[in-house]
């Protein structure tokens, strides 16, 4: 009786172990199709103007003495900033930087007393919109440089491009658009459809082209993940 009794239970058990396999087999079978997916990534570009410009111009002045020279650096402060006022950039794109002080070494007096005792500097930048205005004063740097017989020195232009916000989903679009017709491409070499999106990722935006020129390149990937069927 014993032996009958644990020749049933090995049968139930058996069984079991079958039906459970057949179930797991048959799950496993039913969800392969729907893991199948491809990964495929979807470009967009745009040429646009830079809206912001920005332009530093440096100044100094020499001198005997700071006393002597504070004077002489503010006449030359008040010229360039006429001068960015005359080529239409208004004041409240100008900032004023901190003056710097430095005094020449006694080694390097020792080698050449002609040498100023101090050098003060100052710069003024620029950051606006206006983005022609900035273009204009630029090239007439040279003509500041002789009103203020050298004491304007270098100057450096930059322009961006800021103005991602109105364009933003429309480029995300045209990348995303672009991944699903790569992701057909593949689906039809490949006997398949393409189904739903399972991921997707943006991606950065990137703004390409010379600090120095107008003209940019707004560029943005998406990487997007498709079933398929």
């Amino acid at each position: 009786m014993q032996k009958l009794t644990i020749a049933f239970a090995s049968i139930v058990l058996a069984c079991g172990v079958a039906v459970m396999g057949y179930f797991i087999g048959n799950g496993l079978h039913s969800l392969k199709p729907n893991t199948r997916n491809v990964s495929v990534r979807g470009l967009s570009e745009r040429e646009v103007s830079a809206d912001t410009a920005d332009l530093s111009i440096s100044f100094t002045n020499s001198g005997p003495s700071a006393e002597k020279i504070f004077p002489v650096l503010a006449t030359t402060q008040r010229q360039v900033l006429t001068f960015l006022n005359d080529n239409g950039i208004k004041d409240a794109d100008i900032t004023i930087g901190q003056w710097s002080t430095s005094r020449t070494s006694p080694d390097d007096l020792k080698n050449d007393p002609s040498l100023p005792l101090f050098v003060i500097a100052g710069e003024i930048s620029v950051t606006t919109h206006d983005v022609a205005a900035v273009q204009q004063a630029y090239k007439k740097l040279n003509d500041l440089r002789s009103a203020t017989k050298g004491a304007v020195g270098t100057g450096a232009e930059s322009y961006s491009f800021t103005g991602l916000g109105p364009i933003r989903a429309e480029m995300i679009a045209a990348a995303t658009k672009d991944a699903r017709n790569a992701a057909l491409q593949f689906a039809e070499d490949s006997g398949n459809k393409v189904g739903s999106i399972s991921t997707a990722s943006q991606g950065v935006f990137q703004i390409l082209g010379d600090s120095k020129e107008l003209r940019k390149t707004v560029r943005v990937v998406t990487t997007v993940n498709y079933e398929l069927r």
